[in-house]
């Protein structure tokens, strides 16, 4: 049971009343501003200017203003927590553990199939940045990259003939498959 509590002095009933009505005018303004925000920046004329710049830093203070009151935590505090644990915290060690298991579980069954949907599976931009490439691109550079300074070749002179190779689209290359071709017979 609660003890009741003194009644408060008139100045800090009238504090209190006032943060109330200040808070119960923010929240409002804010759903206001998440609504009305968008709405105006996508009415014609759509363009990208100071006007829907200013439109757009009203919705995120708005929404940030919103998520604050709800979480007690802004907007991006929310999204980096969000980003460094993608499972919020699960209530018990057990869940913890048995949550660990099952992912480990799941990465055993992919296996070494896993590698190959994994290369199905790639996004379109991805596909379009990287092409091709193997996964261990990178390891495959680096040796390249050692057996060409072994040889004495510069880093300049590495950066030159990939820009030459990309240039050219491999002409180079071409001409001297073919030089060899009429070599050989």
């Amino acid at each position: 049971m609660t003890t009741p509590q003194p009644p408060l002095p008139p100045d800090q009933r009238l504090a209190v009343e006032q943060r109330a009505r200040y808070e119960k005018f923010a929240r409002n303004v804010a759903i206001g501003g998440v609504i009305i925000c968008p709405m105006i920046a996508l009415m014609p004329p759509r363009k990208i200017d100071l006007y829907t710049f200013s439109l757009s830093i009203g919705f995120y203070l708005s929404a940030d203003h919103l998520v604050k009151s709800y979480t007690g935590r802004g907007l991006i505090d929310n999204t980096m927590r969000a980003r460094l644990n993608p499972v919020p915290d699960l209530p018990t060690e057990k869940a913890r553990e048995m949550h660990q298991k099952l992912k480990e579980k799941e990465l055993l069954e992919k296996g070494l199939d896993g590698t190959r949907k994994a290369r199905e599976e790639r996004t379109v931009w991805h596909k379009l940045w990287m092409g091709d490439e193997p996964d261990d691109w990178k390891e495959k550079r680096m040796v390249e990259e050692r057996k060409a300074l072994e040889e004495g070749k510069t880093y300049t002179g590495m950066i030159l003939d990939q820009i030459w190779e990309v240039w050219n689209w491999d002409k180079k290359k071409d001409r001297e498959r073919e030089d060899n071709e009429q070599k050989k017979p």
